[in-house]
């Protein structure tokens, strides 16, 4: 006997998920996917950023100096109540050099496979306002909870590359 969870396609299966979820539209997931594949053709996996780790300082290569972490967390009470975190540390000392957060009420649901479309503008919205206040302790690093490339649309994961 055929195992159909072999045989059905990855978009077959994502669409099963998400037919559990009656509050989100057909049409918003095929929305969802569209720009999840074109997350994933702007796929970089080479490093090419203008910063080194600090070890040998090399003329025209700035030292990795502001690391900067964002996740968000839910209400027990109410799973639409969330607060996002931005916080950042000077990683040759590991203080904290700037912290920020934001309560929000989201109106999209909570739909398996597409947790960015939830998550990250909350996160993006944070990280946008401290780029418009030019303040001195961006992060050249972002460390992201999610699954990267192990996503099950290959690379369109939840948070890490919409951010």
């Amino acid at each position: 006997m055929e195992n159909p969870i072999e045989t059905e396609s990855e978009e077959q299966e994502q669409e099963q998920s998400n037919s559990q979820d009656s509050s989100t539209s057909s049409q918003d997931r095929h929305k969802w996917i569209t720009e999840q594949d074109n997350l994933r053709e702007k796929l970089i996996t080479a490093d090419s950023f203008t910063w080194k780790l600090p070890t040998i300082s090399q003329i025209g290569a700035e030292d990795l100096r502001f690391v900067g972490g964002v996740d968000i967390s839910f209400s027990k009470d109410d799973p639409s109540i969330a607060c996002g975190t931005l916080v950042v540390l000077d990683f040759r000392t590991l203080q904290v050099v700037f912290q920020d957060f934001s309560f929000v009420t989201l109106s999209v649901p909570y739909v398996a496979g597409f947790l960015a479309f939830r998550e990250a503008p909350v996160l993006l919205d944070i990280l946008e306002k401290m780029k418009r206040s030019d303040n001195p302790f961006y992060p050249q690093l972002l460390m992201v909870d999610g699954n990267g490339i192990l996503h099950p649309r290959v690379a369109s994961c939840g948070r890490s590359p919409s951010l």
